[in-house]
């Protein structure tokens, strides 16, 4: 009998001590979707504000995205998801002033949000002085003006989303180094390069005609600021960026004119960069 019992106690010593070791393997292993603890938030250091998907102009849809974002141990979001939206129509109607309630999935604003917040970057979340990767959740707002938009200013605002998209893309890949030459055809022949004291033929700069002249800065450098100014009723543009490489180094200031070609494309006139 006092076998026996002695057999049952080092058998539950053996399955305890399984538990413990299973516990001390799995604690500190976060799931992707479960909530970890932090007495110290992440606070941001970079912040990208999302842009007002075009297609929603039209209809005056305004939304409020709930993304929740997983910022890593260096600061970065590593995974980012919609938790929730809340979307509505401002437009009203001459018969009805109340807000028309029109069917929408809100997807634009989401792809919007998610883009925008990758781009973010904090100071990591904290627990007892050590940092620690923490979910958060972050709204972003869409609000257009309180007074009815008027089509002129949708039509303006429609304009400026499509440079956005377009020139946007071409001026990063200049500035990366890549795919120089579907950008190329946003580029005027007689566009002139303002860089430092010289002036030069920008079409020329980037096919490698001066090599003491570095427009290009790696693949690594990333736009920043990026304001666009629609002017002229429309027919031209300037834009004003910043571009920085990791860690903040070697920041440049670029203003950039743009004007409308006969086939109505936004061709590069003018690209100055400040050192």
């Amino acid at each position: 009998m006092m076998k026996n019992h002695i057999c049952l106690f080092f058998s539950l010593i053996v399955l305890a001590g399984f538990s413990i070791s299973l516990f001390a393997q799995t604690k500190n292993i976060p799931l992707p979707d479960t909530d970890i603890a932090f007495d110290k938030g992440p606070a941001v250091i970079k912040q990208v504000q999302p842009v007002y998907p075009a297609s929603m102009l039209e209809g005056g849809w305004e939304a409020i995205v709930y993304v929740k974002a997983f910022i890593d141990l260096d600061g970065s979001v590593k995974e980012a998801k919609s938790e929730k939206i809340q979307i509505k129509s401002i437009r009203t109607d001459k018969k009805d002033t109340s807000p028309q309630e029109k069917s929408t999935d809100g997807k634009a604003f989401e792809e919007s949000a998610l883009s925008a917040v990758y781009q973010w970057k904090f100071t990591p979340a904290q627990m007892q002085g050590k940092p620690v990767a923490a979910w958060i959740t972050i709204p972003f707002r869409f609000k257009l003006s309180k007074k009815e938009t008027k089509p002129e200013e949708e039509a303006n605002r429609a304009k400026t989303e499509k440079l956005n998209e377009s020139i946007r893309i071409a001026i990063e890949n200049i500035l990366r180094g890549t795919e120089i030459e579907k950008a190329k055809k946003y580029i005027g022949k007689a566009a002139l390069l303002i860089y430092n004291t010289k002036t030069l033929n920008l079409y020329s700069v980037l096919n490698g005609e001066h090599k003491d002249v570095r427009l290009t800065e790696g693949k690594e450098v990333q736009c920043v600021n990026f304001n666009i100014k629609i002017t002229d009723g429309g027919s031209s543009a300037l834009i004003v960026l910043t571009s920085e490489r990791p860690k903040g180094k070697n920041k440049r200031v670029h203003s950039i004119i743009l004007s409308k070609s006969t086939s109505n494309e936004w061709i590069i006139l003018n690209w100055h960069v400040s050192f």
